[in-house]
């Protein structure tokens, strides 16, 4: 039997930890933007392409997210 984790939380908790997930991730955003940045000025095209496949990745994290903290309010 699984644990409905989403009846355990408060709205104003759920609402909380979205906010934070989405601060968290943008800060990973901005981290890989500069290493992309770096990769691309040191000529490193695996590096360029890391960065950019992270990047698709933590703008759908972030997209979902957002949509979810919708819900909320």
């Amino acid at each position: 039997m699984a644990i409905d984790y989403s009846s355990l939380l408060t709205g104003e908790q759920k609402k909380q930890i979205l906010e934070q997930r989405i601060a968290q991730y943008a800060a990973e955003g901005y981290q890989h933007e500069i290493n992309k940045t770096v990769a691309a000025a040191s000529g490193n095209e695996e590096g360029v392409k890391a960065s950019d496949d992270a990047l698709v990745i933590l703008e759908k994290a972030i997209a979902v997210h957002q949509e979810e903290l919708a819900k909320l309010n």
